[in-house]
């Protein structure tokens, strides 16, 4: 059999300053055609992972295009549509000849127009291939899930953690359920259950807590004979769309009563946990004098209001100011984003002495330009190879970046890595590139909501999440929600706990 894959990916935030435009898919990630196929080898990726279950099974592979952009603003609708077009015109072209699609979307892509943007483009799949064609699509950790998406897709397909840490291993299991479904081996009954809770990125971490209670019999119910996938998203909660937040996508192989069952029993295990799924950051100040206090090193501190994973802009400074006001020792930070503080450094050069005014160029939402004394340490390689666990082996381009060896108060001293692109920063490969050894400060400042807790599990002696001022904070009650569907915890009351 012969199957299309592709993706169009981008994690929206609707209160994000940072615009997203097809020139942030260029510069991340757009393959075409056979190169799709090329650039996949052996990478841990979900189109990847397809593409090696299509070999081991004897299908054959149509490549269509793989464009992801990093988390930020609304796309335009015309840039969306244009990628929409480039994906739906190759598979016209094959109208006929191909027997599924796998298509590998966030689950979380807004339109300036449009809050159901991947259900939109699953429709026009659709009418391309016409209506007797399945279509599988793969959705990421954080998923908001749509009626109408499910309804588009015949099958969904997401993680089996989060963090994910095996995206591979993801499109090899769509892939071998699309080629189920092509030959007739299964007949897919689904249904979905959107859960009225807004869950934390931090608390959505499927190896602790709440979500490994879920996550455990989520596995169990896998197992059942009957239950052909099973997804538990909880949601993206800075998207300000009806269908935020966790959802439950069970299929079951042609039982649609007990696909209805199932996943009632998943949402019934999410709202009961409700209350457990919350965090409470620590405030800057009690965070960086008790990192400064502690007896084993390195702590790390997660910046989770400005985290560029999930549209923050990379440019917010509350944990440098308090770094450097608190005159902390041995300390690093990144990554800022500051192109102008970059062309500045890099002019200077290596060993310069330099005053710079750092950060906060979007707005004032992340805080105020910091400024700062003190000598051009090191320039950045640009790309970068992670280390893992996460992508291990992709690249991270930060553009130019510099490493600022600044002086705070009472004799501190702060790293800063300052880089012209947005990067969340959730692999000590990133501070290794820049000539830092993580593992030898006494605090390592990150930002990120989530994905650092695995990228720095073997490197910190503590992990504290932080709360810093932006578009990323866990308090939802901050952000002004218009679309958002109500009730929802935690904003507004429900049952009782169970």
């Amino acid at each position: 059999m012969r199957f299309a894959i592709g993706a169009i990916w981008h994690q929206t935030n609707s209160f994000s300053p940072v615009p997203t435009t097809l020139a942030d898919f260029a510069a991340c990630r757009y393959i075409e055609g056979d190169a799709l196929i090329d650039a996949a080898s052996d990478a841990n990726t979900t189109l990847a992972g397809a593409i090696r279950a299509a070999a081991r099974l004897g299908h054959d592979i149509v490549p269509l295009i793989e464009a992801r952009a990093p988390s930020g603003g609304p796309l335009a609708d015309t840039d969306f549509e244009r990628l929409t077009n480039e994906l739906c015109s190759r598979l016209r072209e094959e109208r006929g000849a191909i027997d599924g699609v796998l298509l590998d979307v966030s689950g979380g892509l807004i339109t300036v127009s449009d809050p159901e943007a991947e259900a939109t483009l699953l429709s026009a799949v659709r009418d391309a291939v016409g209506e007797s064609v399945p279509i599988v699509a793969t959705v990421g950790p954080h998923a908001n899930i749509s009626p109408r998406l499910v309804e588009m897709a015949t099958l969904v397909v997401g993680p089996s953690t989060v963090p994910e840490i095996a995206p591979a291993a993801r499109g090899e299991r769509a892939l071998t359920l699309l080629a189920l479904v092509a030959s007739g081996e299964v007949r897919p009954a689904v249904a979905l259950r959107q859960v009225p809770v807004l869950v934390p990125l931090s608390a959505q971490d499927t190896g602790v807590g709440a979500m490994a209670e879920i996550a455990e019999l989520t596995r169990q119910l896998e197992r059942e004979p009957d239950v052909l996938c099973t997804v538990v998203s909880g949601g993206f909660p800075y998207a300000d769309v009806p269908h935020a937040g966790a959802a439950v996508v069970v299929a079951t192989d042609g039982e649609p009563a007990r696909a209805a069952d199932v996943a009632s029993t998943l949402e019934a295990a999410v709202v009961e946990r409700r209350d457990h799924l919350a965090v409470y950051p620590a405030n800057i100040e009690t965070a960086i004098h008790d990192a400064m206090a502690a007896r084993e090193h390195p702590v790390v501190l997660a910046d989770t209001g400005d985290d560029p994973g999930a549209g923050g802009p990379g440019d917010g400074t509350g944990l440098l100011w308090g770094l450097l006001d608190l005159g902390a020792r041995g300390a690093a930070i990144g990554v800022l984003t500051d192109p102008d503080a970059v062309d500045a450094a890099i002019a200077a050069g290596v060993g310069a002495e330099v005053a710079l005014s750092v950060g906060a160029r979007r707005d004032r939402l992340h805080g105020y330009p910091i400024d700062v004394r003190g000598r051009v340490a090191f320039i950045g390689p640009g790309r970068i190879v992670r280390e893992g666990p996460i992508d291990t082996g992709r690249h991270v381009d930060l553009g130019r970046s510099v490493v600022l060896e600044a002086r705070g108060r009472h004799e501190g001293d702060v790293a800063i890595i300052l880089a012209e692109r947005r990067v969340e920063l959730d692999d000590p490969a990133i501070f290794r590139a820049h000539g830092i050894d993580p593992s030898a400060k006494r605090i390592l400042v990150v930002k990120s909501s989530l994905r650092y807790r695995v990228g720095f599990s073997a490197v910190s002696a503590n992990m504290v999440a932080v709360a810093t001022p932006g578009v990323t904070v866990p308090d939802f009650g901050f952000f002004p929600y218009q679309r958002l569907r109500r009730p929802i915890a935690p904003l507004d009351p429900l049952l009782p706990p169970g």
